[in-house]
């Protein structure tokens, strides 16, 4: 799941008085409003007007290309997010107070590669972003990358470490003070994955449910992450051979996933996917082969052109 730091969030503004802003600061934060409201194509629109300005420099500048990369990311558009991000990446690095920020740009550009199933590369950046944070004492951002390393260990079936390093974030966990609710949802995500992955299933749909109530919380019930978050429930009750409950949830997440991002969305399509395989368990083997067959095509349609080499990564699909 990708997720960005939260923002103080003072005024909603109608589209129409956002690009009627002038000052780039103003601009910038309004980019940071919508994006909060799940906007993600006017965010875009937003951050690349400012940057476009040439009225941002050094820090601020890098740090426009992050939200760049940010919003192109959740949208699908892997290439324009790999691009900010290189774009971030080499801004900052020439701002010697602004190694908090490079790692953020190493952390999620680490996810853009993480979505394209490039794994080796996604587990490099995560890795130098995880030596920085330590080198920072920044605890919270650590252990959001830890438990991302986690993850992406889970898909690729390495238990131990995906283990070890949930270990150390819950470690870094304990150490910090200033963790947000985002941050406890995605551990608490990570480990019923790790459950699940051994077996146990009670605890893995405890765990999901709790991330669940988090994220509901934060975000709404109408958010593209609460939705994940039921898809998340649902392939655990499926698990459990409690296919009514994991098929109801699922449902949810769908209906919500499109509400918020749209059926030609990467994210939607991994969701289906995972909707078709829990109905294939099911017994509606024909329905669920028709869906995942629609699913694949359109991931091949979404990409063919605007990302060569990128594929659906359905292993993000815990």
């Amino acid at each position: 799941m990708k997720r960005t730091k939260n923002h103080l969030l003072l005024v909603l503004l109608a589209g129409s008085a956002l690009f009627a802003q002038t000052n780039p600061h103003e601009q910038l934060h309004d980019a940071l409003v919508v994006e909060r409201q799940g906007r993600f194509d006017l965010a875009i629109r937003l951050t690349q007007s400012v940057i476009d300005s040439n009225q941002l420099h050094g820090v601020e500048l890098g740090r426009a290309w992050i939200m760049l990369g940010v919003a192109c990311e959740v949208e699908g558009k892997l290439n324009q997010a790999q691009a900010a991000f290189e774009r971030a990446l080499g801004v900052l690095k020439r701002e010697p107070e602004a190694a908090d920020d490079y790692a953020a740009a190493l952390d999620n550009y680490a996810g853009v590669y993480n979505d394209a199933g490039q794994v080796r590369l996604a587990f490099s950046l995560w890795t130098k972003a995880v030596a920085m944070w330590e080198k920072l004492g920044d605890h919270a951002a650590m252990m959001r990358s830890l438990t991302k390393l986690a993850g992406l260990s889970l898909a690729q079936r390495r238990r131990r470490d995906a283990r070890r390093y949930l270990e150390r974030a819950s470690q870094e966990m304990r150490l910090s003070r200033d963790l947000v609710a985002d941050d406890l949802a995605i551990l608490c995500e990570t480990q019923a994955w790790l459950a699940l992955a051994e077996g146990h299933v009670s605890a893995a749909i405890a765990g999901y449910e709790r991330a669940l109530e988090i994220v509901k919380r934060e975000h709404g019930d109408q958010s593209w992450l609460t939705g994940w978050e039921y898809m998340l429930c649902g392939k655990a009750y499926a698990q459990s051979a409690d296919f009514d409950r994991a098929l109801e949830n699922m449902r949810k997440g769908l209906a919500i996933i499109d509400h918020a991002l749209g059926t030609n969305n990467p994210k939607y399509f991994v969701a289906q996917i995972g909707y078709s395989q829990v109905l294939d368990q099911a017994g509606s083997h024909l329905e669920a082969a028709q869906l995942r067959g629609a699913a694949e095509q359109a991931s091949k349609n979404f990409y063919r052109g605007q990302c060569p080499g990128c594929t659906i990564n359905v292993a993000a699909f815990r």
